[in-house]
């Protein structure tokens, strides 16, 4: 009985402390203040404590720190020169703080002043109101304020003089001034090629006087070696040239003698064989004059590699000839053999081995291109001769005219530029054509509204020859330019070359002229004659023609052979075409 009664009494207990706790939890506190209050300081913070009314709850409440009551305890003054301080001691916990006072610095006030003069200092005396120290300030010098009071100017021959005055103190003062000197003009005197006196004529004063007599002062030129000096007249193997560079003095042109050049001799011609017991024979030839001269081959010599053999000569010139006309080969060397080419290819041991014999001529039955060379052993094969034998077929109507060979179409402007790079005109087209050409037809009827006088007959020979054409507003356009596929029409209609049946393999096609181009039949017909050429595989069918692809191509056609010892302001020698140019410009003999 004994322990249900304890069992139940801590269960009664549990239940009220439980009903407490939770009261409390609940309980909206009412918190009032209790004994024991801690004041808080300027060095430790205080405390209040409460205990709520309803469930006994307690709590603590922090009172801040307070700040330092700070009360002036001390002071030392400042003075003009030194720093003073003040003192402060806390009324409640007695902690001291000092601060510092800068000092006042001097209160100066003028008590006596002495003005500068012009040639003396004056001074400035001070005195400190609160400490009573004194101090002087200097004040410079005005130094004179002078203005001219009076001035005799200087000649040509003799001085001048001015008198300065001070504006204050009144000081008088002189300053001197050289002879100017006669500031001479010169006239007259010796020329680059007259003696002669100069005259002297003072700009200011007009005194005149001469010197003594000069002798000719000589041209002022560059030295013989500057680019100034300029090829006037070429000299050649027969004469001396001249060259001229203008007097930088007088202005004039004075000219000297270029020497006479030497012989421009080519390769060496073979004109007899060595044999084992003679000897052989070998001429150079001047490109320019002809002159020749003779070496000996010494017998028994096989190695001919030096020696060209003689060009080939053709029985019948070529141009326009009649159908079944015959022509024969011959070559000066009785010992060579002759080979050529049909097409435009070039001949070769490997290609053509037909050997002509002047009694088994070629007939010719249609409009051919012919290339010819001669051979022997190990010596260098002949020039190619390059024929081309147009035979009139209801469409020839255009032939190379006599000497075309020679080149000399082409002329160059005063300042002897070419302009290689330059794209053609339709008129510089037809210029250069008119004179290696000749047409039969009739000239055109047709009025070109944009054509000058100088071009008229010219245009109206090519369009009656069918080779240009105008354009639909009835102009003829020629300052445009050319495009590469239209010259090669136009070439190969006067040359009269099969256009519709050209056969071209698969390799040796451009990749930009295929079988469907306007000017695949031109174009390859060209080609093929060795005319024209292209560039890695492209021929550009649509890029204009240049000037100097212009003179490269008619140089081909016309047999001209490339030339040299030309100067041309804007082709240098190693230009690509510098050759072909020559060719065009200078008519070889």
């Amino acid at each position: 009985m004994k322990k249900q009664m304890l069992a139940l009494a801590l269960l009664l207990c549990a239940v009220f402390a439980f009903a407490l706790c939770t009261a409390a939890a609940e309980c909206n506190h009412n918190y009032v203040e209790q004994v024991g209050r801690v004041p808080a300081t300027c060095t430790v913070k205080g405390s209040i404590p409460y205990t709520c009314s309803k469930c006994g709850a307690q709590k603590t409440e922090e009172i801040p720190m307070l700040e330092h009551d700070f009360v002036e305890s001390a002071r030392i003054p400042s003075t003009c020169t030194k720093a003073g301080s003040v003192t402060y001691r806390c009324s409640m916990c007695g902690t001291e703080k000092t601060e510092k006072l800068e000092a006042t610095g001097h209160d100066w006030k003028e008590i006596s002043k002495t003005a500068p003069t012009c040639t003396e200092a004056g001074r400035t005396n001070y005195r400190c109101s609160r400490c009573g120290e004194e101090k002087t300030e200097e004040v410079k010098a005005l130094g004179h304020d002078f203005s001219v009071f009076k001035s005799t100017s200087a000649t040509c021959t003799s001085r001048g003089e001015s008198t300065y005055q001070c504006s204050r103190c009144k000081e008088l003062t002189l300053k001197s001034e050289s002879a100017l000197g006669h500031d001479y003009k010169e006239s007259g005197g010796p020329t680059c090629t007259e003696s002669g006196r100069i005259t002297y004529t003072c700009k200011r004063c007009g005194y005149v006087t001469t010197g003594t007599t000069q002798k000719a002062l000589g041209h002022d030129l560059p030295d013989t070696t500057s680019a100034a000096w300029r090829v006037y007249k070429n000299a050649t193997c027969e004469e001396s040239g001249s060259k001229r560079a203008r007097c930088a003095r007088c202005g004039e042109y004075v000219y000297v003698d270029i020497p006479r050049t030497d012989h421009s001799y080519g390769d060496l011609v073979l004109t007899k064989v060595p044999t084992a017991s003679a000897s052989g024979k070998a001429a150079y030839t001047c490109e320019y004059c002809g002159a020749t001269k003779t070496v000996t081959i010494s017998r028994g010599t096989k190695d001919l590699s030096d020696y060209r053999v003689p060009d080939v000569t053709a029985s019948v010139d070529d141009g326009l000839v009649i159908a079944g006309t015959k022509v024969s080969f011959t070559c000066p060397l009785a010992e060579a053999e002759i080979y050529y080419a049909l097409g435009g290819g070039d001949p070769t041991r490997k290609s053509t081995r037909v050997l002509f014999d002047p009694d088994k001529p070629l007939t010719i039955t249609k409009t051919t291109i012919i290339k010819v060379c001669a051979m022997y052993g190990t010596a260098m094969e002949s020039d190619i001769l390059t024929l081309l034998y147009l035979v009139k077929d209801g469409n020839t109507e255009v032939y190379l005219v006599e000497n075309a060979s020679k080149g000399g179409y082409m002329t160059l402007p005063p300042d002897r530029k070419f302009r290689p790079e330059d794209k053609a005109t339709r008129y510089e087209v037809i210029e250069a054509m008119d004179k290696l050409f000749d047409s039969f037809a009739d000239p055109a009827d047709t009025v070109f509204k944009d054509v000058d006088k100088a071009h008229k007959a010219m245009v109206a020979k090519f369009v009656g020859a069918k080779l240009l054409d105008g354009y639909e507003d009835g102009t003829f356009r020629g300052g445009a330019n050319i495009k590469r596929s239209e010259l090669a029409k136009v070439l190969a209609l006067a040359l009269g070359l099969d256009t519709k049946n050209v056969i071209v393999s698969a390799s040796k096609r451009f990749g930009d002229v295929s079988a469907k181009h306007w000017a695949y039949g031109y174009i390859y017909a060209m080609t093929k004659a060795g005319y024209l050429k292209g560039d890695n595989g492209k021929f550009r069918p649509e890029d204009n023609i240049t000037r100097a692809e212009l003179v490269t191509v008619l140089n081909r056609i016309a047999g001209v052979k490339e030339g040299s010892g030309l100067r041309i302001a804007d082709v240098d020698t190693n230009h690509w075409a510098y050759g072909y140019i020559c060719g065009a410009l200078y008519r070889s003999r």
